[in-house]
């Protein structure tokens, strides 16, 4: 009985730390979180509730910019548990932290092996595709796009990265369609607007946009306008040299 009763008192005391650390990280307050995951740590017994606290220490030490840390922890949650893709997904994202894209490439990889449809393989490709534009890989990161708007067809963002990443590769065409859909979902995407007014420009003849011949360009303009109008500053140039004549 005192054995059971210390044992008990213990697993009280690992998740009151746990249920601190949640609230803490929640409300952005790392280093004490990660105070009380730690304590969480030294206090548990059973297998899940010691994965959840390394996962969580993992998020606190993130919060802090300690991506080495966090990965150690991560790394702990995965010796636990190998069959879980959150895991690999939070460690691949904190190797693109630190800029460490072939593992986090590895991790995203692993995560498709153990999630094809759900959530984390959604994850996933949405992941894969930011690493490969990052990395100026955009065809290939078009193709992750491709795979994830099918599991996620109302993807707005997803929309609109593929189209960013068509614009990287001249394919005009193909980006103004992105954003069309993007914008069609989220009909305030400041910054599909904005892509999809340069795309339009792109596509004016140069006789048209160049020279004392400059005239109003009626489509883009409304694109610019309109991201302007919701706060989008980075256009100002281009509307300086294109709308100024549009009434």
């Amino acid at each position: 009985m005192i054995f059971i009763s210390i044992g008990l008192h213990a697993q009280e005391e690992a998740q009151k730390a746990f249920s601190e650390g949640v609230r803490l990280l929640k409300s952005n307050n790392y280093v004490e979180a990660e105070k009380q995951f730690s304590i969480a740590i030294s206090k548990g017994e059973t297998e899940q509730g010691l994965k959840m606290s390394y996962v969580y220490k993992g998020f606190s030490l993130n919060g802090q910019s300690k991506f080495d840390s966090a990965i150690v922890c991560f790394n702990k949650g995965i010796e636990i548990d190998p069959l879980d893709p959150a895991s690999y997904t939070d460690r691949g994202k904190t190797y693109s932290f630190k800029k460490d894209y072939p593992n986090a490439i590895k991790d995203f990889e692993h995560v498709l092996i153990l999630d094809s449809i759900g959530g984390q393989a959604e994850a996933a490709y949405y992941y894969l595709g930011r690493i490969k534009m990052l990395i100026f890989e955009n065809e290939e990161a078009i193709k992750y796009f491709d795979r994830l708007l099918i599991l996620a067809p109302k993807d707005s963002e997803a929309y609109f990265l593929r189209g960013t990443a068509k614009s990287n590769i001249m394919d005009s065409d193909g980006a103004i369609a992105d954003f069309d859909k993007a914008i069609e979902l989220r009909p305030n995407y400041m910054e599909a607007y904005a892509n999809r007014g340069v795309q339009k420009i792109n596509k004016t003849p140069v006789e048209d946009k160049t020279g004392k011949n400059i005239k109003c360009l009626e489509e883009p303009c409304k694109d610019l306008l309109k991201a302007k109008e919701l706060g989008d500053t980075s256009v100002d140039d281009m509307i300086y040299l294109y709308c100024k004549k549009c009434k």
